[in-house]
């Protein structure tokens, strides 16, 4: 028969899944103290949390197609990411690359993710970035008509021209 505290933790760690716009499942049991505290406070800076319990209450929290796509084994902990999922994914590949911490798999929209699949998530652009982007390339087309339409006229005159011929 479970316990009472078990079965409180997978309720907390159920609903906490639910509300993520996508979970990374990570085994973070070589992060010391003080890096875990660090990570937290970066995580808590994008939107994000990291969960940490027993690896049985984290998988069972997890979609039922997440056992075939990575191993359910092993010290498990769960990121929680808000609203940007790339900046989240950077900051988990930041520990990554130091080898403090293990990416397993992630979990977004629903569908499963294998270890290299979620390691792509942090070569995504980040909403700043994507929305810089957007700016950019919708401003590009405005600036050429400005550009066109500051020049001389007898150069205004030769463009509308050319444009004519060409339809």
């Amino acid at each position: 028969m479970p316990s009472l505290i078990n079965e409180l933790m997978l309720a907390e760690v159920s609903a906490a899944v639910q509300r993520a716009s996508a979970v990374v499942v990570v085994d973070a049991s070589r992060l010391n103290a003080a890096d875990a505290i660090a990570f937290r406070a970066k995580l808590r800076g994008v939107g994000a949390r990291l969960l940490c319990a027993k690896a049985s209450i984290i998988y069972r929290a997890l979609p039922a197609d997440f056992a075939r796509v990575a191993p359910c084994r092993g010290p498990a902990g769960l990121v929680c990411c808000g609203d940007d999922i790339a900046a989240t994914a950077k900051l988990i590949n930041e520990l990554a690359k130091e080898e403090k911490i293990a990416l397993k798999g992630a979990v977004m929209e629903g569908r499963a993710l294998d270890a290299a699949r979620a390691k792509a998530l942090a070569d995504l652009p980040t909403r700043e970035q994507a929305r810089a982007q957007l700016v950019r390339a919708l401003q590009a087309p405005l600036a050429q008509l400005v550009r066109i339409v500051h020049a001389k006229p007898s150069e205004l005159v030769r463009v509308l021209k050319v444009a004519s011929e060409r339809n």
